[in-house]
């Protein structure tokens, strides 16, 4: 999945249960980038300060999607938050760059809204990742929380 939204950096409030899931959510995915160089795309649900952890394995892009959308939307009536976390890239000024992207939305929202962290992984070396210094608010995203399948044409064009 792609973003071409502006990154500007976004600080979070680690005592607000709605930022803790960001911040759980991308934390977890960097050390899983760190330790097997593979991100499986997954959902951390919050509920009365419990967290539900999915994965979301698919044959392509839609199939991930889909796939979390359809759990975040089974948990809906009970969830205060949601955040779904991708590997993916964004577009910045500089170029098109690899990033771990979350988006977050809970119940009554219109939208989500995304987040990134970017990284580089050092190709010609050891293959090692590093990561950039905070996260970047990347501007709303589509809530998960819709009865509406997507196909990966739909995806393309956000």
């Amino acid at each position: 999945m792609t973003s071409s939204h502006t990154a500007d950096a976004r600080e979070f409030d680690e005592n607000n249960d709605y930022d803790k899931i960001i911040l759980f959510a991308l934390n977890d995915a960097v050390e899983k980038l760190e330790q097997g160089g593979e991100l499986e795309p997954f959902t951390v649900v919050l509920h009365n300060e419990n967290l539900h952890v999915e994965t979301h394995p698919g044959e392509d892009v839609a199939e991930c999607f889909n796939s979390a959308a359809a759990a975040v939307q089974l948990l809906a009536h009970v969830m205060d938050a949601y955040v779904f976390v991708y590997d993916g890239y964004i577009t910045t000024d500089t170029g098109t760059r690899d990033a771990v992207i979350a988006e977050r939305g809970k119940p009554g929202d219109e939208e989500a809204e995304a987040f990134a962290i970017l990284y580089t992984l050092d190709e010609e070396g050891e293959g090692s990742l590093s990561f950039d210094e905070g996260v970047y608010d990347l501007g709303p995203a589509p809530l998960l929380l819709q009865d509406e399948e997507v196909s990966s044409n739909d995806l393309e064009e956000l």
